[in-house]
């Protein structure tokens, strides 16, 4: 089984990227991904509508589709955790992501607190963007807010994008509530992390429908053992989202 712990739907003006319903469901098809947890890009111009079209879409394909929330954390707070727990509450949603980059937010300022508060209080995860978009974008910097909220299981996505890897490894040393999504890591770096800090602390992502095929066929090449390619493409991330699938 495959759970792709990180993807978008959605059009994104930050980073000029654009995914449809359709190319997300085929490329699950095509690479036998059985359920994928999808967010709004971080420039997306009216998230809110796309977090409706994710909700659509997991009542459309029931176990297959979670949404996560994407909003950027500067706007009015009240709307922020309205839509929040909306999506939360009422749509089902399964986590939270804070792109410090696309959002333009340093994880020490007051409205990056807010997302990890409000995280914490809902019993849900928050992804974090790490790698490009120095210097908030840095794996470190989320040690202490790891141990701020010690209840709060935090996603590094992309751990650290291949440049700053060993970094996100220090943070997730350090923090046993810090886990790592693979996304554009290199193939040897993804094995070092794997024996370094344990596959039941990794979880497979794309970020994007293209990327599927070439995220899976890392882990396919290292030699791992069955519990350890169990770990990273699904347990670890049906046990950290509370997904319940089977």
């Amino acid at each position: 089984m495959i759970i792709d712990a990180h993807t978008h739907l959605g059009e994104c003006k930050v980073f000029g990227d654009k995914v449809s319903e359709k190319e997300l469901i085929d490329t699950m098809d095509k690479n036998e991904v059985k359920t994928s947890i999808v967010q709004p890009f971080p420039g997306d111009p009216d998230p809110v509508s796309t977090h409706n079209r994710i909700a659509s879409l997991s009542k459309k394909y029931p176990g297959r589709i979670f949404g996560m929330v994407s909003l950027n954390p500067h706007m009015d707070k009240d709307e922020y955790f309205k839509e929040v727990e909306r999506c939360i509450k009422e749509l089902g949603f399964v986590g939270i992501k804070l792109h410090p980059t696309g959002h333009a937010v340093s994880p020490f300022s007051e409205d990056a607190k807010m997302v990890f508060k409000i995280a914490d209080e809902l019993k849900i995860p928050v992804m974090v963007h790490t790698g490009p978009g120095l210097p908030f974008a840095l794996p470190a910097l989320y040690i202490p807010v790891a141990h701020q909220f010690p209840g709060l299981s935090i996603i590094l996505a992309h751990a650290g994008f291949a440049i700053f890897t060993s970094e996100a490894y220090v943070a997730a040393k350090e923090c046993k509530n810090i886990f790592l999504e693979t996304s554009w890591c290199i193939v040897n770096d993804i094995k070092w992390l794997i024996n370094s800090i344990g596959s039941k602390r990794l979880m497979f992502g794309s970020d994007l429908p293209r990327n599927v095929p070439v995220e899976i066929i890392k882990y396919k090449v290292l030699g791992l053992s069955k519990r350890q390619i169990d770990d990273c493409l699904w347990q670890t991330a049906k046990r950290i989202f509370k997904l319940k699938i089977s």
